[in-house]
């Protein structure tokens, strides 16, 4: 198995092994459907903290955790890195859906 099989594993595996996540995980697997179901080529606009942003194609939510699954690798990132507003609402305003689960964002 290469890096990128062995953290997507580890991220399986984490989703079945968490009880306490498990709400949050089926909540992520959800929105990370409802992500690949936005019109091909429709990115999702993430905006960290700093202002810096990351456009992303495929991504689930886990706990505390975005992770993001390209071809080339899977990154993870901590949901405190990134100003959510600020995502939710320049993902609005592009006509895409941006949840957090467990967050005012994603009630």
């Amino acid at each position: 198995m290469d890096q990128r099989s062995l953290e997507q594993q580890r991220f399986l595996d984490q989703q079945d092994q968490d009880p306490y996540a498990l709400p949050s995980a089926s909540s992520s697997r959800e929105h990370a459907r409802h992500n690949e179901t936005n019109e091909p080529g429709q990115a999702t606009v993430l905006v960290f903290r700093d202002q810096r942003r990351e456009e992303v194609q495929n991504y689930a939510i886990v706990g505390q955790t975005l992770w993001i699954f390209s071809p080339q690798r899977t990154e993870k990132i901590p949901l405190a890195e990134l100003d959510l507003a600020a995502s939710a609402k320049a993902n609005e305003d592009r006509g895409v859906e941006f949840r957090v689960p467990g967050t005012a964002e994603g009630q």
